[in-house]
């Protein structure tokens, strides 16, 4: 930060959600003053943008062994829009918070937010399919295989960075080894004007509350395939 005075960087409580406690700075003190543990990434100031708005995708991926790793990405997903047009200008963040912050549980809060009321609907509303988006990118020209090859190479890095702290910890806390262990994960991305993707960061039991149609449709597949692959039967 001090030797580029002009990039702002994002922070975020380590151990919080829905877009609490979040703040832009481009000021080491407001950062070192801090009192509880947060993350400090680069903010990326040129995001691709559908219609003029900032979105970022929720990834859903589970991990159904750690040793071996294997892992298994959804191919459906969310899109989650911001709901103010975007602008390179900071200023205040709690004024521009609709226009720089994509969490779903924030920007329902704001009177622009457009609900999706058909599942069939998928490109329309402030929430969007993972399909309908890879569909629009494919009119756009762009190489949607390069981009969602690079998503899962950020999702094998990312759980290969953890890998030996939740080996431990299975091992410690699942002593049988024909116990069934699993988690799912959701992983957000931010895609650049490049068609870079960025990881934003993974949550811990995302949420599977369903709001809407589309919520309904993506997460209960995404529920029935996850304990599938976890083996969980119907008792009969």
């Amino acid at each position: 930060m001090g030797k580029q005075p002009n990039r702002h960087f994002i922070v975020k409580p380590s151990a919080s959600a829905q877009g609490k406690g979040i703040f832009i700075t481009n000021k080491f003190t407001n950062v070192s003053s801090l009192k509880q543990s947060s993350i400090v990434s680069e903010y990326i100031d040129n995001p691709l943008l559908l219609d003029g708005y900032k979105f970022d995708l929720r990834i859903y991926v589970a991990m159904t062994s750690i040793n071996p790793l294997r892992l298994y990405v959804y191919e459906e997903g969310l899109v989650r829009l911001a709901t103010v047009k975007y602008s390179s200008a900071i200023g205040n963040l709690k004024q521009n918070q609709y226009t720089h912050l994509t969490n779903y549980s924030l920007n329902k809060k704001n009177a622009a937010f457009q609900e999706n009321l058909d599942a069939d609907q998928d490109d329309q509303g402030s929430k969007q399919s993972l399909t309908a988006f890879r569909r629009r990118l494919k009119q756009m020209g762009h190489d949607d295989d390069l981009l969602w090859s690079q998503i899962e190479d950020i999702i094998v890095k990312t759980c290969v960075s953890t890998e030996h702290v939740v080996n431990n910890a299975t091992e410690m806390f699942v002593p049988y080894k024909s116990a069934n262990c699993f988690e799912l994960l959701g992983f957000d991305i931010l895609i650049d004007q490049n068609l870079k993707p960025w990881l934003l960061e993974v949550n811990l039991s995302p949420a599977l509350a369903c709001d809407s149609p589309l919520d309904q449709k993506i997460k209960a597949n995404c529920l029935s395939d996850l304990l599938s692959l976890a083996g969980v039967v119907k008792m009969e």
